[in-house]
């Protein structure tokens, strides 16, 4: 706690004690609010002044070393999904991350800084700004001799008032992989609509994504880069009660649409390469 207390800045940066005993860095800016976990380097929570909150927090996630938490945005690094013997979705969101650095801008906004510690042949770094967007960016370099290959995503889970009544904009015409069908398809649809489990990995798109809630009159933007990957996901009824981390009613109130490169999208970089991963959350009205 202390180490991460001389990075505090008056009033803008806080470092506080959290659920289970973990710290917790709050954020505040003329515009907005924010709170990160350094275990995983999660944001947990981003509000612009006077709004609902951006991102869903399960009220049953567990806060315990060596476990996800159950909302926000996890970051997905150096694997995606399974892999027998490791933990799902690599080992960056069950790892505390270094606070290397904080700072005000003139914009008024904050930078965060993260780093991953401990990296075998690469480095991972990653770039939190909290102001009248949460801007999110994870780069990894290739520090080995020889080639480094891995998946990244950002696992971002998004507050919305009604999932029967939510549309998720911006990926007609791109081909996925429905998980769930084990097939690939391609998306038809001007808008996606939810009415039974949803898991897809829609595959070579750079677009931007809308996320529209009438429930709570607003849309949600996903603007990204150093993308190619766009995921889908939501658990629904079933899924929702096998979750022990995971309310039963709690699938109502969220969707995730997750930014990333996975599965044929792996990248793959030559010693001493960078790739970055940027994306930017923001609410607009509804009209």
């Amino acid at each position: 706690m202390e180490s991460l207390k001389i990075h505090e800045i008056p009033g803008r940066v806080t470092v506080i004690g959290g659920p289970g005993g973990m710290p917790v860095i709050q954020v505040r800016t003329d515009a907005s609010e924010a709170e990160i976990h350094p275990h995983g380097a999660h944001v947990t929570r981003f509000r612009k002044n006077g709004g609902a909150p951006l991102l869903f927090m399960s009220e049953a996630s567990e806060f315990q070393p060596g476990k996800p938490i159950r909302g926000g945005v996890p970051v997905i690094f150096p694997w995606f999904g399974a892999r027998e013997g490791q933990p799902f979705h690599g080992f960056a969101r069950v790892t505390v991350w270094d606070l290397q650095e904080t700072a005000a801008l003139p914009d008024a906004s904050v930078r965060l800084r993260f780093r991953l510690p401990e990296g075998d042949g690469f480095q991972a770094d990653y770039i939190v700004t909290v102001g009248n967007t949460l801007k999110l960016e994870l780069s990894v370099t290739n520090t080995s001799a020889t080639d480094l290959t891995f998946e990244s995503c950002l696992h971002t889970y998004f507050q919305i008032g009604d999932i029967h009544r939510t549309e998720v904009r911006g990926l007609q015409g791109a081909s996925y992989l429905d998980q769930l069908l084990g097939e690939r398809l391609t998306e038809e649809a001007g808008s996606i609509r939810f009415t039974a489990e949803t898991d897809r990995i829609y595959q070579d798109t750079a677009a931007t994504v809308d996320i529209v809630d009438p429930a709570l009159g607003r849309i949600i933007r996903v603007r990204k880069s150093g993308s190619l990957s766009t995921v889908v996901w939501n658990p629904w009824i079933a899924k929702a009660q096998r979750m022990p981390d995971f309310g039963d009613e709690e699938y109502l109130q969220m969707v995730c649409v997750e930014s990333g490169n996975v599965r044929e999208h792996a990248i793959t970089l030559a010693p001493g390469e960078r790739a970055t991963l940027e994306v930017e959350l923001d609410t607009l009205p509804l009209d």
